[in-house]
């Protein structure tokens, strides 16, 4: 509506406005509810801004040039126009230099002398302007300037200078100085012209790959810069910059960082971006981190030089250099490397090289290097268009349509939607720098185009050689994107995750040359097209990688061809299948890597790679091979796999090798039923839809490339609304019906909690005439990325178990990043013909995974093959060798140990020659060890060693049964080892699909005392067959491989034991923790544990029949199985106590113990097709070897067997009168006979009427035990039990326990069961997360939930409110420290509040505190008085157990009775204080069990 002129107005008395009458109540009320006044512009701004208005506006910044103090809105004005130190140039030689320098510099400057080309005389520069206008170009003489400079560049609408009219032809290296520039020495002058050539002859330069004319000089100086003698006239103390021109290009960089900070080329005085500081135009950078930290991110280091160091400097090169030295003062501040940065200007040369030397020495510490690359930020008013392939190019958004405002944040911070951009053009489309990767092989030239100027001028980065990069040929990198930037990235994480993080570790030494790389500039003649520049750099390119590798760079570390080798030979293809003669592979990538595992080289990180692909008949030559030694690899498209020749290459300097025909059998075992896709690596084949149209790039509309378009992992849902994608075989087009990524699905109506998102099964329908039902087929599943997905196959039964599971694997995020691959996973799934019938079957996969649209499964290739033959068995006999070695063979299995050591070489069964790591040494395979530390030394650590015997012994050999003996006496060993003669034993009988192992340890009275903190058994087992693993029945899974916790694969945690996996082998296990502790088990539920092969399908598993030998009762903790796989029979151990469980033997005191026998049981299937069934098995098992205790057929004389032991039987009832008047029969009390010191325990559980029988007791005196869960404190009888003889049965009749108790109960906490489990325990934080703990009872075996106590209490500590919290929801499972700002922790206080009636101001109320483990910890307790001092009680530093690190819910049990006098309380509302002090590290703690406040006795 229009306002009529004459309409009155008021004036606002908030905004100070004239608003029309009608409309001022309106007004008022929207303007002082969203408007305030800004207190130093007087601006209106709107209250919710108004905070974010003073920060941009007026906030005081200091400017980063001068330090100078302003408001933040008028720094850009003060950089650009007033700051002292901003960088301008001289109008005379064009040289950049702070401004409070330019006069004085110009003073000097404009007094050099230049030739007047018309009269041929010396005209000073300053006076250049008034000689033009008066020159009658008369020449008066035949001589040459000392330096011929462009005329500055004019302000915009001047006229241009004309490109090639370079003015010299002469390679000129100078250094900048505060205030004045100086000629650094004269590295070519052309030879003095003769008389007769001058102003005819023009020398010439290359010039985008033509000839250039360029004016010739003999390098003549004016008497003011002294003698032209090559020498270093320095005029200033300060060196700022190093400038090197070729009269082509003048490169300038600051010293001694080494950033490129200025490329004047073509007029153009600076190429970068002047509007940046100079250390962010040109420049290396690097990400690092610390040894054992996970992920792909860390400290972000932009490379800076300390040291400048001139290394060649002649006629036809300069090469400078400009170097970082680490030392120990730095540790922990930069990245532990010696660094030295290169750059190379050439005569004649548009262009500059760069490389680099990466040094970490031996001695040094380790670290994670996630990234290093080169950066160049160019001028964004000038560069416009990039290219990087002939389709793949365009005009380019500006930096400011990503802003806010312009750009709208679109999934994730790289993808931005512009809606504002300033070429309205550009409007709708999307940006995001991941949609111009490339693949290695692909990437080897790529930059911009000004077109702004004319002529067009182009800048590009060229790759010339791909031996320095990560990853092989497929790896993809950034290129050029938005900025303009351009980049040249030699390491990275993208497209694969943390397995591309190389990690060194401390003692490991490693050099590495990045580079060379070529900076290459060019500009158009008169009449070219701004994009002949693309083609012209295509064809610099390819003279670049002609001339690899480069003869001029001055390193000794990169060596000249003549100092490098040669590979070649011819690979051919095996699939009887296919062809029954070898099949030449066309195209196949070939190359050579550092040793590893098949197809380790796409993981591979730290060295070089040299590739090349076969011809038509499959020949190959790999050039220019660095010295060392490789493996050579291989993989053919269309076909699946990887080949590995066998043997080991080392190139020495000159060496030609020729290979021979090689030969790759790719994985088959049967003829193809049917097939999906092609076996390229690449999900590329595949139906890739067209993006939404409000999220397109429209480079990527109908091209080749269209699934680099944003957003597509929606469409899916678009595609496929009511149900998942449905492939049948011989009707189904994989072009068209398979959607080229099998991703989660966004329905709501599906969506459970806050998941919006849910995982997809997709349908692979198919028909078979005929089924071998008692044979195996085999689906072959390739798969070219995968990103926090899991691969599942079911046949015909979409609801049953899985068949097969992946398990969690990928962080390539290739769905997100518009990637159509990443790493490459092949998956061999035996399909049981039982399990598929004639006519339609149905295979399921589902890729489950579903917190994020990202997750996803690529496929490359799928397969279903016919049967294949099966084995046959063998007899079984049981037979005894032992000649170097000794070998028990019952006909099931083969024990191979080492003789007189007694180590556990071997295990052969079901047809693998050895279930022990093979690539261990034999003595780290299957052993005994055991930890010791001399009398007096406290601690839980010592000297660890691997017990060796001396001598071997037959103890038992007949049909029946072997044990042999591996004895180690330690007379011959005094002062070296702990001071114990052992007896290991082994044990095989007939029939028995497993093996026996115990060890009698004896102390003689005379010898020295000694601590034992730990003894176990350990079996490494082969991590290429053993990947599952299992502990319960809720706690099983596929577990990690031991190089996934290596330094390049993970990332160390709060502690060694933990680390996070941040680029596996496998991809399902990148983000999780793995931490040997989060499998720990209590002793009472310890009995079987081990590992699952599933090809062929073996189980591995130990079982412990009888917990007499272990120490620390029935709810001790112990380690299990753990990531290698190892599998552990943990006897004695400090863990979850601390030094309290450390047996401590003084001189004098004589010892014996026998620990053991364990039974390790192997099976296989039988009449199941579920490996998970041998779990089951392996239960049942378990019971066998239970009932079977103590056995009957040990040797030992030291193992008693059942008729020399006794039993004690009873009943055990409680009495709390303020519970029952009655005696309470207790059901499930633990009770239990242990000795006054150290030896046996023999424990069990009371039935529902509290009756108790403990069975084979062994002889000697004990006390009983017992604890009733429901109940506080312990009981113990008081008499001493002497089990003296055969059949000693005693009866101890009806024992009474009267738990601690004075008064009724007020209130109480928790549950009196000695655990924290009731309590409230927080999910995990995301990024430390198990799986297998997701959503599972024992949720507090999940890594780093000490750290979720600040997330949930941020402000103040927890406060419970007795009758209103909620013990389960509203107390955190553990008392822990507090993290501040400054990385120092703070002890915590927590509160109880609660009300009371009435108080007994004479009476003495009663606090009973039960707490399940304390770690370096302190419990203090103040009632009403959170300041009162001293504390009502306190308990001093208690505690060892490291329950709160090891994720453990209990440790060490402790009762604590506080007297609350009467006159402490008052009516109404009370607090109880409970602080826990205790504060050097995030681990230390508490964990409640139980609180209960008792009034006075009544």
């Amino acid at each position: 509506m229009e306002i009529a002129s004459d309409e009155t107005t008021r004036i606002c008395n908030h905004c100070d406005r004239a608003i029309p009458s009608s409309n001022i109540d309106l007004h008022y009320a929207h303007c002082s509810r969203n408007l305030e006044k800004c207190n130093v512009c007087g601006d209106m701004v709107p209250i919710r801004h108004a905070k974010e208005h003073f920060l941009n506006t007026h906030a005081p910044v200091a400017c980063s040039l001068c330090s100078a103090t302003m408001e933040r809105g008028n720094l850009d004005i003060h950089k650009g126009e007033s700051c002292p130190q901003r960088i301008v140039n001289c109008e005379f030689c064009e040289f950049p230099l702070p401004a409070i320098d330019l006069a004085e510099h110009q003073e000097v400057c404009g007094n050099r002398t230049e030739m007047c080309y018309q009269c041929n005389r010396y005209i000073r520069l300053r006076e250049r302007y008034n000689h033009a206008s008066r020159c009658t170009g008369i020449a008066e003489n035949n001589v040459e300037s000392s330096r011929n400079v462009r005329a500055p560049e004019r302000e915009q609408g001047a006229p241009r200078r004309q490109p090639p009219e370079y003015s010299r032809k002469r390679l000129i290296f100078t250094i900048a100085v505060t205030g004045i520039a100086v000629l650094f020495g004269s590295l070519f002058f052309q030879k003095k012209a003769e008389a007769s050539q001058m102003g005819s002859t023009m020398a010439t330069g290359n010039f985008m790959g033509r000839s250039m004319p360029v004016s010739p000089s003999n390098g003549h100086l004016p008497s003011e810069f002294g003698p032209c003698d090559g020498g270093l006239d320095y005029v200033a103390s300060t060196i700022r910059f190093v400038m090197i021109d070729n009269g082509i290009l003048q490169l300038t960089l600051s010293n001694p960082d080494g950033i490129v900070t200025g490329i004047r080329y073509n007029g153009i005085d600076n190429l970068l971006e002047v509007l940046n500081d100079e250390d962010n135009r040109g420049y290396w950078d690097l990400v690092w981190n610390s040894p054992g930290t996970p992920g792909t991110t860390g400290s972000f280091d932009v490379i800076k030089g300390t040291s400048f160091k001139v290394i060649v400097e002649n006629e036809d090169q300069v090469e400078v250099s400009f170097t970082r030295t680490w030392d120990s003062s730095q540790d922990g501040k930069l990245v532990p490397l010696n660094i030295d940065k290169r750059f190379i200007v050439l005569r004649g040369c548009s262009g500059f090289y760069t490389y680099a030397i990466y040094e970490h020495l031996k001695d040094w510490p380790g670290f994670n290097l996630a990234e290093t690359r080169i950066a160049f930020k160019l001028r964004k008013d000038k560069f416009h268009y990039m290219a990087m392939a002939d389709n793949r190019q365009r005009y380019m958004p500006l930096p400011d349509d990503r802003l806010s405002g312009r750009g709208q944040a679109l999934a994730y911070p790289e993808a931005v939607l512009l809606v504002n951009p300033v070429e309205p053009d550009l409007k709708g489309e999307v940006d995001d720098k991941y949609q111009y990767s490339c693949d290695n092989k692909d990437s080897q030239v790529h930059g911009w185009i000004c077109t702004t100027d004319q002529p067009a001028v182009g800048f590009w980065m060229v790759t010339p050689s791909n031996e320095f990069r990560s990853g092989g040929p497929v790896k993809q990198n950034l290129t050029s994107h938005v900025g303009p930037t351009t980049l040249a990235v030699f390491l990275s994480a993208h497209y694969t995750g943390e397995d591309l993080v190389p990690k060194f570790s401390a003692g490991e030494a490693w050099k590495k040359v990045f580079g060379p790389v070529f900076i290459y500039l060019n500009c158009t003649m008169d009449g070219d097209e701004p994009l002949s520049l693309w083609e012209d750099a295509k064809q610099q390119m390819i003279i670049e990688v002609q001339s690899w590798p480069y003869t001029f760079p001055a390193s000794d570390d990169f060596p000249k061809s003549n100092q490098r080798g040669n590979v070649n030979g011819r690979l051919l293809v095996n699939d009887r299948y296919v062809s029954d003669d070898n099949i030449p592979a066309n195209g196949a990538y070939i190359g050579l890597a550092p040793p590893g595992n098949v197809g380790s080289w796409q993981r591979e990180c730290k060295d070089y790679q040299f590739w090349t692909k076969t011809d038509i008949n499959g020949y190959f030559l790999i050039n220019d091979i660095r010295p060392g030694d490789y493996n050579l690899y291989a993989w053919v498209p269309g076909f699946i796999g990887d080949y590995q020749y066998s043997a080991a290459i080392t190139i020495t300097p000159g060496s030609e090798i020729e290979v021979g025909d090689l030969v790759y059998e790719p994985p088959r075992n049967g003829p193809t039923l049917w097939e999906i896709g092609i076996p390229d690596r690449s999900a590329a084949e595949f139906y890739v839809p067209d993006p939404d149209p409000k999220y397109i790039n429209k480079l990527y509309v109908n091209h080749p490339d269209r699934f680099r378009q944003y957003g597509l992992w929606e469409r899916y849902a678009e595609l496929y609304p009511n149900e998942d994608l449905v492939y049948t075989v011989g009707t189904s087009d994989y072009k068209k019906d398979w959607f080229f990524a099998q991703l989660p699905i966004f329905v709501d109506c599906r969506k459970i909690d806050t998941n919006k998102y849910q995982g997809t099964t997709w349908q692979i329908r198919f028909k078979l005439d005929n089924v071998d039902q008692g044979s195996s087929y085999k689906l072959r599943v390739a798969i070219a990325s995968a990103t926090f997905s899991e691969f599942q196959v079911r046949i015909n039964d979409p609801k049953t178990n899985p068949l097969f599971s992946s398990g969690l694997m990928g962080r390539d995020n290739s769905i997100a990043r518009h990637g159509i691959h990443g790493l490459y996973w092949l998956y061999n799934v035996d399909v049981p013909g039982k399990l598929l019938v004639q006519g339609d079957n149905t295979i399921f996969l589902t890729q489950p995974r579903s917190s994020s649209p990202f997750q996803g499964i690529l496929y490359d290739y799928i397969r279903l093959e016919g049967p294949s033959k099966l084995s046959s068995k063998e007899e079984y006999i049981l037979t005894l060798s032992y000649h170097t070695q000794v070998v028990m063979d019952n006909g099931i299995l083969q024990v191979t140990i080492s003789k007189p050591e007694g180590i556990v070489t071997g295990v052969s069964y079901q047809g693998i020659d050895n279930l022990l790591e093979i690539r261990n040494h034999e003595s780290d395979r299957g052993y005994w060890d055991l930890v010791w530390s001399e009398e007096g030394t406290g601690g839980t650590t010592g000297t660890s060693y691997v017990i060796k015997g001396s001598k071997f012994k037959v103890m038992v050999e007949n049909e029946e049964q072997v044990e042999i003996s591996f004895t180690r006496d330690r007379s011959s060993l005094e002062g070296k080892h702990v001071p114990l003669n052992i007896d290991k034993r082994f044990v095989m009988l007939r029939g028995s699909s497993g093996f026996y192992s115990y060890a009698i340890y004896e102390h003689l009275k005379e010898w020295p005392g000694f601590n034992l903190p730990q003894t176990r058994i350990v079996f490494k087992l082969r991590k290429d067959k053993f990947q599952y693993m299992a502990v319960a029945d809720n706690r099983q899974r596929r577990m990690p491989l031991p190089d996934d916790r290596s330094p390049r694969r993970s990332s160390p945690l709060a502690y060694p034991e933990a680390v996070l996996i941040v680029h596996p082998v496998e991809s399902e296990f990148q983000g999780e923790v793995d931490d040997k502790y989060q499998y720990s088990c209590e002793n009472k539920d310890l009995h079987v544990h081990g590992w699952i092969c599933n090809d062929p399908p073996v189980g591995w598993w130990q079982i412990t029949p009888s917990n007499e030998f272990r120490s620390g009762g029935p709810m001790k903790q112990n380690l299990t199985s753990h990531v290698g796989p190892i599998n552990l029979a943990m006897f004695l151990s400090a863990h979850y106590v601390g030094e309290e469980m450390v047996p401590k033997f003084q001189r004098g005191e004589p010892w014996k113990k026998v620990f053991g026998p364990v039974f390790f049981y192997l099976n296989t299937l039988i009449d199941n097709n579920d490996p998970l069934w041998l779990w089951e098995d392996a239960k049942q098992e378990t019971k066998t070897q239970v009932q079977c205790w103590p056995y009957n057929f040990l040797a030992s004389d030291d193992f008693p067997k059942s008729q020399q032991r006794g039993c004690v039987s009873g009943r055990l009832r409680v009495s709390d009168r303020y519970v029952s008047n009655e005696h309470i029969s207790v059901n499930g009390a633990y009770v239990g006979l242990a000795p006054p010191g150290d030896g046996y325990q023999f424990w069990t559980k009371t039935d529902e009427n509290g009756y108790f029988l403990i069975n084979d007791v062994r002889t000697g005196d004990y006390n009983l035990y017992a604890w009733v869960p429901g109940f506080i404190g312990d009981y113990k009888n008081d008499t001493i039990i002497t089990i003296t003889s055969a059949g000693c049965d005693i009866d101890m009749g009806e024992l009474v326990y009267e738990p601690p108790r004075d008064g009724a109960t007020l209130w109480e906490i928790g549950i009196p069961d000695r655990t924290a489990a009731e309590f409230h325990v927080p999910d995990p934080d995301p990024k430390y997360i198990n799986k297998l703990y997701v959503n599972h009872p024992e949720k507090y075996r999940q890594y780093g939930l000490w750290e979720r106590y600040s997330d949930l209490y941020p402000n103040g500590d927890l406060v419970y409110t007795v009758g209103v919290s909620d013990y389960r929801t509203d107390w955190f499972f553990a008392q822990v420290t507090r993290k501040k700002n400054d990385g120092k922790y703070e002890g915590t206080t927590w509160q109880i509040k609660f009300n009371l009636d009435n108080i007994n101001q004479t009476g003495t109320y009663k606090l009973r505190v039960a707490l399940a483990t304390a770690y370096v910890a302190e419990l203090q307790v103040r009632i009403n008085n959170p300041k009162a001092n001293p504390p009502l009680f306190t308990t001093g530093v208690i505690g060892h157990d490291n329950t709160i690190t090891r994720h453990g819910i209990h440790g060490l049990y402790g009762l604590y009775s506080i007297d609350v006098k009467g006159t402490f309380l008052m009516e109404g509302e009370n607090t109880i204080f409970l602080t826990q002090p205790m504060c050097s590290s995030a681990l230390q703690g508490l964990m409640y069990d139980y609180i209960r406040l008792e009034a006075p006795p009544s």
